[in-house]
Order: structure tokens, then C-alpha cells, then sequence
């Protein structure tokens, strides 16, 4: 939306609010948990499986089971997550709209208490009111919102299934390239920084949700794809010290 005075949007002000228009913030968000998901679960887990397996071939083919099968697992898991919350929304909104309807002084009194929180008060407050209830539709959006903390979903259930279980699919992908190409130790160290340096463009990406600086946001996710890495590979280690040491 342009500024007063404004003849035509700046172009950079327009780059920088494309993500928020319906749709593509979702997209986007799902993207990025996806991406950070497949990361960490498979470099976890394949450093936990090279220290207990030598074989590059067996690692490669444990790594990319659990690839395909965690895709899948995120991908439904998201598409039922999402059809969840779109049912909670429409019963919600239907209940809304019925006490609307049938309880409107009570609803009314439910906004004036939510507003007059806000900081409005007198004939302020009952201006806001009268102009929010003036619209049905409005009214209900504003109690949606205001009261109940819910928004609609842009993005369908089975779009946000797609997109989450493909971006965990290809970042999964990253920790699993080097054992294509090396010996399993050096495999494992190319491994680690590889997606080391995927983790930190994924922390970039989640601060754009979380409202949390680019830089800290960075090193947390870093943090924990190697934390996670570090604790699976010792697992590794002891199932093969103990597992060796069986009859």
C-alpha cells in the first residue's frame, strides 16, 4: 500500500512485503520448519549410524530410509496439522456467529472489555464498537481474532503437506551428499560442516517468524543440529562397544 503522496509503491518496500500476502507466509514458513526438520533428524542420524556401521553403502542406504520415510511422516503429519486447525477455525467461527446473532448485546460487551484493555474508553471506545458491529461479517472477524486468538489459513492442508514433507525431503538430502563421495570418517566431518552451514541460513530464515535477531536465531539452530549430533553418534558408539562385546 502506497504512502500519502505516493504515486506508485516503492519497488523495495513491495520486495520486502511479498511473503506477507495470503499464502506465501505460510508457504514460506512451512519451507523453512521443513528444511530445519530434515537437517537436524538426518545428520543426527547418520552420525549416529557411522559409528556403529563402517560400510559407506549401509550407511548411505540407512540414511536414505530414514530420508523418505521421515518426508513422509512430516508431510502428514503437517496435512492433518493443518486440517486440524482448519476445522477448529470454521467451528469456532460458526459458534461466533451464532452468538452474534442470537446474544448480541453480551458479544458487544465481550468487545468493549477487549478494547477498553486496549486503552480506549468513553465516547472513543463506543465509536469502535458501533463501527465493528455495524458489518456482521466484520463483527465476527474482529471476536475471531480479538477473543479467541484464531485467523484463517490461506494455504490448504494439502499444499502445506507438499511443501513441508518436500523441503525435508531435499534438505535431508545435504547431510546424506558427502557419503556419495568420501571415506565414512572424512564423510562424516564434511557432513557436519556442510549442514552446519545450511543450519545457520536456516536459522536466518526462522527469524523472520520468530521476530528473534538473525544472529542468535543462526547459532541456536546450529547449536542444535550438532548437539543432536554429537549425542546420537555417542549412542552410535556404545550400541557398537556393546554390541561387540556380545556373544
Amino acid at each position: 500500500m502506497s504512502l500519502p503522496g505516493d504515486d506508485h509503491p516503492h519497488p523495495s518496500r513491495f520486495s520486502r512485503e511479498r511473503w506477507h500476502r495470503a499464502g506465501s507466509g505460510e508457504s514460506l514458513r512451512n519451507f523453512v520448519f521443513g528444511t530445519s526438520d530434515g537437517l537436524v533428524t538426518v545428520l543426527a542420524f547418520v552420525a549416529g549410524v557411522s559409528a556403529s556401521l563402517a560400510e559407506r553403502r549401509l550407511i548411505l542406504l540407512a540414511g536414505l530410509s530414514e530420508m523418505f520415510a521421515g518426508a513422509l511422516s512430516m508431510g502428514l503429519g503437517a496435512f492433518l496439522g493443518a486440517r486440524a486447525e482448519r476445522d477448529l477455525y470454521r467451528r469456532e467461527r460458526a459458534r461466533e456467529e451464532r452468538e452474534v446473532r442470537e446474544v448480541p448485546e453480551l458479544e458487544r460487551e465481550e468487545l468493549r472489555e477487549i478494547y477498553r484493555k486496549k486503552g480506549f474508553d468513553g465516547d472513543e471506545l463506543e465509536k469502535v464498537i458501533q463501527v465493528l458491529t455495524a458489518n456482521e461479517q466484520r463483527w465476527v472477524d474482529v471476536m475471531m481474532s480479538e477473543e479467541l486468538g484464531l485467523q484463517p489459513s490461506n494455504d490448504s492442508a494439502l499444499k502445506a503437506g507438499v511443501v513441508v514433507g518436500a523441503s525435508y525431503l531435499v534438505a535431508a538430502a545435504i547431510p546424506l551428499l558427502p557419503y556419495l563421495l568420501l571415506a565414512t570418517r572424512l564423510a562424516l566431518v564434511a557432513s557436519v560442516a556442510l549442514t552446519g552451514l545450511a543450519l545457520v541460513a536456516v536459522g536466518v530464515g526462522k527469524a523472520r517468524f520468530t521476530q528473534r535477531p538473525p544472529s542468535r536465531a543462526a547459532l541456536e539452530t546450529l547449536i542444535a543440529g550438532w548437539l543432536g549430533t554429537v549425542v546420537c553418534w555417542g549412542i552410535g558408539q556404545m550400541a557398537a562397544h556393546f554390541i561387540g562385546r556380545s556373544p
